[in-house]
Protein backbone atom coordinates (compact mmCIF):
# COMPACT_ATOMS: atom_id res chain seq x y z
CA UNK A 1 0.00 0.00 0.00
CA UNK A 2 1.30 3.34 -1.33
CA UNK A 3 1.48 6.21 1.82
CA UNK A 4 -0.86 8.66 1.20
CA UNK A 5 1.94 11.52 1.53
CA UNK A 6 4.29 9.90 -0.93
CA UNK A 7 1.32 9.73 -3.50
CA UNK A 8 1.06 13.85 -2.72
CA UNK A 9 4.61 13.84 -3.54
CA UNK A 10 4.53 12.03 -6.40
CA UNK A 11 1.40 14.26 -7.91
CA UNK A 12 3.24 17.24 -7.51
CA UNK A 13 6.72 15.99 -9.15
CA UNK A 14 4.42 15.53 -12.00
CA UNK A 15 3.11 18.94 -12.45
CA UNK A 16 6.57 20.53 -11.61
CA UNK A 17 7.84 17.91 -15.03
CA UNK A 18 4.89 18.63 -17.09
CA UNK A 19 5.34 22.92 -16.48
CA UNK A 20 9.29 22.34 -17.39
CA UNK A 21 8.35 20.12 -20.44
CA UNK A 22 5.91 23.31 -21.66
CA UNK A 23 8.22 25.77 -21.29
CA UNK A 24 6.95 27.60 -18.70
CA UNK A 25 8.69 29.55 -15.63
CA UNK A 26 9.52 27.40 -12.78
CA UNK A 27 9.71 30.55 -10.52
CA UNK A 28 6.18 31.09 -11.52
CA UNK A 29 4.68 27.83 -11.00
CA UNK A 30 2.30 28.17 -8.01
CA UNK A 31 1.49 24.73 -7.15
CA UNK A 32 -2.09 23.88 -6.09
CA UNK A 33 -2.34 22.44 -2.35
CA UNK A 34 -3.70 18.71 -2.34
CA UNK A 35 -6.55 18.27 -0.32
CA UNK A 36 -5.19 15.81 2.28
CA UNK A 37 -6.29 11.76 1.10
CA UNK A 38 -7.96 10.11 3.80
CA UNK A 39 -5.51 7.87 5.88
CA UNK A 40 -6.77 3.75 4.80
CA UNK A 41 -6.66 1.28 7.53
CA UNK A 42 -3.71 -0.96 8.19
CA UNK A 43 -4.52 -4.49 7.60
CA UNK A 44 -1.10 -5.85 7.25
CA UNK A 45 0.15 -8.35 9.63
CA UNK A 46 2.71 -5.98 11.23
CA UNK A 47 0.09 -3.71 12.69
CA UNK A 48 0.95 -3.10 16.46
CA UNK A 49 -3.10 -2.48 17.56
CA UNK A 50 -5.52 -4.87 16.95
CA UNK A 51 -8.12 -4.29 14.08
CA UNK A 52 -11.03 -2.38 15.82
CA UNK A 53 -14.16 -4.86 16.42
CA UNK A 54 -17.59 -3.98 14.00
CA UNK A 55 -20.53 -5.50 16.14
CA UNK A 56 -23.02 -7.31 13.88
CA UNK A 57 -26.55 -6.34 14.92
CA UNK A 58 -28.42 -9.19 16.72
CA UNK A 59 -30.62 -12.09 14.95
CA UNK A 60 -33.75 -12.10 15.59
CA UNK A 61 -35.17 -14.21 18.37
CA UNK A 62 -36.72 -17.51 17.08
CA UNK A 63 -40.52 -18.17 17.57
CA UNK A 64 -42.23 -21.57 16.98
CA UNK A 65 -45.37 -20.87 14.28
CA UNK A 66 -48.54 -21.12 16.13
CA UNK A 67 -50.08 -24.04 15.97
CA UNK A 68 -53.11 -22.33 13.97
CA UNK A 69 -50.72 -20.90 11.67
CA UNK A 70 -51.77 -17.18 11.82
CA UNK A 71 -49.96 -14.35 14.15
CA UNK A 72 -50.73 -11.09 14.27
CA UNK A 73 -47.88 -8.02 12.90
CA UNK A 74 -46.44 -6.03 15.80
CA UNK A 75 -45.20 -2.66 15.58
CA UNK A 76 -42.18 -2.16 13.79
CA UNK A 77 -42.33 -5.78 12.16
CA UNK A 78 -40.98 -6.09 8.53
CA UNK A 79 -41.38 -9.14 6.02
CA UNK A 80 -37.75 -9.80 6.48
CA UNK A 81 -38.28 -9.49 10.00
CA UNK A 82 -40.89 -12.13 10.33
CA UNK A 83 -39.54 -14.58 8.05
CA UNK A 84 -35.72 -14.60 10.08
CA UNK A 85 -38.24 -14.72 13.27
CA UNK A 86 -40.24 -17.80 12.27
CA UNK A 87 -37.64 -19.64 9.93
CA UNK A 88 -39.71 -19.29 7.25
CA UNK A 89 -38.89 -17.54 3.82
CA UNK A 90 -39.95 -14.13 2.41
CA UNK A 91 -41.48 -15.33 -0.28
CA UNK A 92 -43.39 -17.86 1.24
CA UNK A 93 -45.44 -15.33 3.56
CA UNK A 94 -45.46 -12.65 0.13
CA UNK A 95 -47.57 -16.11 -1.79
CA UNK A 96 -49.34 -17.05 1.36
CA UNK A 97 -50.68 -13.67 2.07
CA UNK A 98 -51.26 -12.05 -1.59
CA UNK A 99 -48.94 -9.49 -0.66
CA UNK A 100 -47.74 -6.80 -3.52
CA UNK A 101 -44.85 -4.09 -3.45
CA UNK A 102 -43.44 -2.75 -1.08
CA UNK A 103 -44.55 -5.48 1.06
CA UNK A 104 -45.18 -3.22 3.75
CA UNK A 105 -46.54 -4.33 6.93
CA UNK A 106 -49.64 -2.68 9.32
CA UNK A 107 -49.60 -3.22 13.41
CA UNK A 108 -52.26 -5.51 13.87
CA UNK A 109 -51.99 -7.39 10.30
CA UNK A 110 -53.42 -10.76 10.48
CA UNK A 111 -50.68 -12.81 8.56
CA UNK A 112 -50.61 -16.91 7.76
CA UNK A 113 -47.69 -18.55 7.85
CA UNK A 114 -46.62 -22.15 6.48
CA UNK A 115 -44.03 -24.20 8.72
CA UNK A 116 -41.02 -24.99 6.81
CA UNK A 117 -41.64 -29.45 7.86
CA UNK A 118 -45.54 -31.07 7.60
CA UNK A 119 -46.94 -34.29 7.16
CA UNK A 120 -50.25 -35.16 6.34
CA UNK A 121 -51.50 -38.11 8.59
CA UNK A 122 -52.76 -40.89 6.66
CA UNK A 123 -54.68 -44.17 7.80
CA UNK A 124 -52.51 -46.23 10.29
CA UNK A 125 -50.37 -43.36 11.69
CA UNK A 126 -50.23 -41.71 15.21
CA UNK A 127 -48.12 -39.39 16.83
CA UNK A 128 -45.70 -42.57 17.93
CA UNK A 129 -44.99 -43.82 14.44
CA UNK A 130 -44.38 -40.07 13.51
CA UNK A 131 -41.92 -39.26 15.75
CA UNK A 132 -40.41 -42.78 15.08
CA UNK A 133 -40.12 -42.01 11.51
CA UNK A 134 -38.72 -37.93 11.73
CA UNK A 135 -36.94 -38.73 14.91
CA UNK A 136 -38.38 -36.56 16.82
CA UNK A 137 -40.24 -36.36 20.26
CA UNK A 138 -44.16 -37.45 20.77
CA UNK A 139 -44.25 -34.62 23.26
CA UNK A 140 -42.61 -31.75 20.64
CA UNK A 141 -45.47 -33.17 17.58
CA UNK A 142 -47.99 -32.57 20.73
CA UNK A 143 -47.31 -29.08 21.94
CA UNK A 144 -46.05 -27.72 18.80
CA UNK A 145 -49.70 -28.80 17.22
CA UNK A 146 -51.61 -28.35 20.52
CA UNK A 147 -52.87 -31.82 20.20
CA UNK A 148 -55.03 -32.67 23.31
CA UNK A 149 -54.98 -36.46 25.09
CA UNK A 150 -55.31 -39.04 24.17
CA UNK A 151 -53.58 -37.62 20.88
CA UNK A 152 -55.87 -38.74 17.90
CA UNK A 153 -55.12 -38.32 14.83
CA UNK A 154 -57.76 -37.85 11.88
CA UNK A 155 -56.76 -38.71 8.34
CA UNK A 156 -55.43 -35.80 5.88
CA UNK A 157 -55.19 -34.02 9.37
CA UNK A 158 -51.29 -31.26 8.19
CA UNK A 159 -49.29 -31.31 11.55
CA UNK A 160 -46.54 -29.15 11.76
CA UNK A 161 -42.93 -31.29 12.35
CA UNK A 162 -40.32 -29.79 14.86
CA UNK A 163 -37.38 -28.37 13.18
CA UNK A 164 -34.69 -30.55 15.97
CA UNK A 165 -34.44 -33.86 15.93
CA UNK A 166 -34.73 -35.09 19.79
CA UNK A 167 -33.53 -38.61 20.84
CA UNK A 168 -36.57 -40.47 21.29
CA UNK A 169 -36.02 -43.42 18.59
CA UNK A 170 -32.52 -43.46 20.69
CA UNK A 171 -30.07 -43.69 17.48
CA UNK A 172 -31.04 -40.19 16.26
CA UNK A 173 -32.50 -41.32 13.10
CA UNK A 174 -35.87 -42.20 11.12
CA UNK A 175 -36.64 -45.58 10.30
CA UNK A 176 -37.81 -47.08 7.33
CA UNK A 177 -40.78 -49.59 8.92
CA UNK A 178 -43.08 -47.61 10.90
CA UNK A 179 -44.91 -49.85 13.45
CA UNK A 180 -48.36 -49.37 12.46
CA UNK A 181 -49.45 -49.67 16.34
CA UNK A 182 -52.55 -47.04 16.54
CA UNK A 183 -55.27 -46.46 14.06
CA UNK A 184 -56.16 -43.29 13.02
CA UNK A 185 -59.18 -41.96 14.68
CA UNK A 186 -62.59 -41.95 13.15
CA UNK A 187 -65.59 -40.18 14.18
CA UNK A 188 -67.20 -43.77 16.02
CA UNK A 189 -64.80 -45.26 18.77
CA UNK A 190 -64.77 -48.94 19.26
CA UNK A 191 -62.98 -51.06 22.21
CA UNK A 192 -62.13 -54.67 22.23
CA UNK A 193 -61.75 -56.42 25.11
CA UNK A 194 -58.73 -57.98 25.89
CA UNK A 195 -57.46 -61.09 27.65
CA UNK A 196 -56.61 -60.23 31.28
CA UNK A 197 -52.84 -60.22 31.06
CA UNK A 198 -50.47 -62.35 33.02
CA UNK A 199 -49.46 -60.68 36.71
CA UNK A 200 -45.42 -59.46 35.81
CA UNK A 201 -43.02 -58.60 39.09
CA UNK A 202 -42.89 -55.03 39.42
CA UNK A 203 -39.90 -55.04 41.74
CA UNK A 204 -36.86 -56.12 39.66
CA UNK A 205 -32.90 -56.60 40.65
CA UNK A 206 -29.76 -57.58 38.67
CA UNK A 207 -29.49 -61.69 38.38
CA UNK A 208 -26.57 -62.47 39.64
CA UNK A 209 -24.16 -64.77 37.18
CA UNK A 210 -26.66 -64.61 34.96
CA UNK A 211 -26.14 -64.89 31.14
CA UNK A 212 -27.84 -62.77 28.59
CA UNK A 213 -29.53 -59.96 29.79
CA UNK A 214 -30.05 -58.84 33.25
CA UNK A 215 -32.26 -55.65 35.04
CA UNK A 216 -29.74 -52.57 35.15
CA UNK A 217 -30.65 -51.70 38.84
CA UNK A 218 -32.92 -52.87 41.91
CA UNK A 219 -35.85 -50.78 41.84
CA UNK A 220 -39.64 -51.16 41.24
CA UNK A 221 -41.19 -50.53 37.30
CA UNK A 222 -43.13 -47.66 37.45
CA UNK A 223 -44.09 -47.28 33.63
CA UNK A 224 -44.23 -50.52 31.51
CA UNK A 225 -43.54 -50.76 27.87
CA UNK A 226 -46.27 -50.38 25.21
CA UNK A 227 -48.98 -47.86 25.80
CA UNK A 228 -48.08 -45.18 28.75
CA UNK A 229 -50.51 -42.53 30.00
CA UNK A 230 -51.60 -39.21 27.64
CA UNK A 231 -51.61 -41.80 24.86
CA UNK A 232 -47.97 -41.82 23.95
CA UNK A 233 -46.15 -44.87 23.79
CA UNK A 234 -43.35 -45.72 25.91
CA UNK A 235 -40.96 -47.50 23.98
CA UNK A 236 -38.88 -49.47 27.16
CA UNK A 237 -39.72 -49.27 31.38
CA UNK A 238 -39.33 -46.83 34.02
CA UNK A 239 -37.93 -48.37 36.96
CA UNK A 240 -38.13 -45.69 40.43
CA UNK A 241 -35.30 -46.08 42.69
CA UNK A 242 -33.40 -43.86 45.14
CA UNK A 243 -31.02 -40.79 43.80
CA UNK A 244 -27.56 -42.26 43.17
CA UNK A 245 -28.21 -45.65 43.08
CA UNK A 246 -25.82 -47.54 40.88
CA UNK A 247 -26.74 -48.34 37.45
CA UNK A 248 -25.04 -51.53 35.50
CA UNK A 249 -24.94 -52.63 32.11
CA UNK A 250 -27.40 -54.97 31.06
CA UNK A 251 -25.23 -56.97 29.52
CA UNK A 252 -21.63 -56.77 28.03
CA UNK A 253 -21.32 -54.07 24.88
CA UNK A 254 -19.47 -51.16 24.23
CA UNK A 255 -20.62 -47.22 25.00
CA UNK A 256 -21.66 -45.90 21.46
CA UNK A 257 -23.32 -42.87 22.31
CA UNK A 258 -23.34 -40.64 25.52
CA UNK A 259 -25.98 -37.80 25.47
CA UNK A 260 -26.24 -35.00 27.99
CA UNK A 261 -29.14 -31.99 28.25
CA UNK A 262 -31.59 -34.11 25.64
CA UNK A 263 -34.95 -32.95 26.74
CA UNK A 264 -36.22 -36.07 26.71
CA UNK A 265 -34.03 -38.15 28.36
CA UNK A 266 -31.40 -35.65 29.93
CA UNK A 267 -28.24 -37.71 30.07
CA UNK A 268 -28.40 -40.98 28.00
CA UNK A 269 -26.42 -43.38 27.44
CA UNK A 270 -26.46 -45.98 24.68
CA UNK A 271 -24.57 -49.64 24.71
CA UNK A 272 -24.03 -51.83 21.87
CA UNK A 273 -24.09 -55.71 22.09
CA UNK A 274 -23.71 -58.37 19.43
CA UNK A 275 -26.52 -59.52 17.65
CA UNK A 276 -27.77 -55.83 16.35
CA UNK A 277 -28.67 -55.65 20.39
CA UNK A 278 -29.07 -51.71 21.96
CA UNK A 279 -29.54 -50.72 25.26
CA UNK A 280 -30.83 -46.90 26.87
CA UNK A 281 -30.12 -45.94 29.74
CA UNK A 282 -31.64 -42.08 30.35
CA UNK A 283 -32.34 -40.12 33.54
CA UNK A 284 -29.05 -40.78 34.72
CA UNK A 285 -27.12 -38.25 36.94
CA UNK A 286 -23.25 -39.16 37.61
CA UNK A 287 -21.70 -41.44 34.34
CA UNK A 288 -18.89 -43.25 35.12
CA UNK A 289 -18.25 -44.66 31.55
CA UNK A 290 -16.90 -42.67 28.33
CA UNK A 291 -17.54 -43.60 24.70
CA UNK A 292 -16.16 -46.48 22.94
CA UNK A 293 -15.17 -48.20 26.27
CA UNK A 294 -15.99 -51.97 26.40
CA UNK A 295 -17.95 -52.89 28.92
CA UNK A 296 -18.07 -56.36 30.92
CA UNK A 297 -20.90 -57.97 32.71
CA UNK A 298 -22.10 -55.85 35.94
CA UNK A 299 -19.96 -52.74 34.76
CA UNK A 300 -21.15 -49.88 36.38
CA UNK A 301 -22.42 -46.87 33.79
CA UNK A 302 -23.66 -44.06 36.31
CA UNK A 303 -25.87 -43.16 38.87
CA UNK A 304 -29.87 -42.85 38.70
CA UNK A 305 -31.00 -39.55 38.50
CA UNK A 306 -34.02 -37.30 37.53
CA UNK A 307 -32.54 -35.48 34.26
CA UNK A 308 -34.96 -34.65 31.77
CA UNK A 309 -38.58 -34.55 31.84
CA UNK A 310 -38.90 -36.75 34.50
CA UNK A 311 -39.87 -35.55 38.18
CA UNK A 312 -38.54 -37.99 39.82
CA UNK A 313 -35.33 -40.14 40.53
CA UNK A 314 -35.40 -43.58 38.05
CA UNK A 315 -33.98 -45.23 34.85
CA UNK A 316 -35.78 -45.03 31.34
CA UNK A 317 -34.72 -48.45 30.86
CA UNK A 318 -34.62 -49.91 26.31
CA UNK A 319 -33.51 -52.68 24.57
CA UNK A 320 -34.22 -52.62 20.80
CA UNK A 321 -33.42 -54.52 17.85
CA UNK A 322 -32.15 -53.14 14.66
CA UNK A 323 -33.85 -49.94 15.67
CA UNK A 324 -37.06 -51.65 17.14
CA UNK A 325 -38.16 -50.97 20.91
CA UNK A 326 -38.59 -54.53 22.45
CA UNK A 327 -39.64 -55.22 25.54
CA UNK A 328 -37.01 -56.02 28.26
CA UNK A 329 -39.51 -58.51 30.11
CA UNK A 330 -38.92 -60.73 27.07
CA UNK A 331 -35.30 -60.84 27.39
CA UNK A 332 -34.74 -60.72 31.33
CA UNK A 333 -36.55 -62.90 33.28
Amino acid sequence: MVPASVTKQLVTSLMVFSALSLGGCVSDLKVPELPEMPSLPNLSLTRETPAPLLVAPLREARLAIPASGRITVQQNDTLYGLAARYRVTPQSIITGNGLTFPFLLDAGQDLGLTPPRTHTVKPGESIYSLSQRYAVSQYQIAELNELSEPYELTNGQVLALPETQDFTILEGVSLQNVPQDTQVSTPLKTTTASAPKKPTKRIVAPALNGAGFTWPLSGEIITEFGPAAKGVHNDGVNIAAAAGSPVTVSAPGTVAYIGRELKTFGTLVLVKHEGGLITAYAHLDGLSVTEGQVLGAGSLIGQVGMTGSVTSPQLHFEIRKSRTPVNPRDLIS
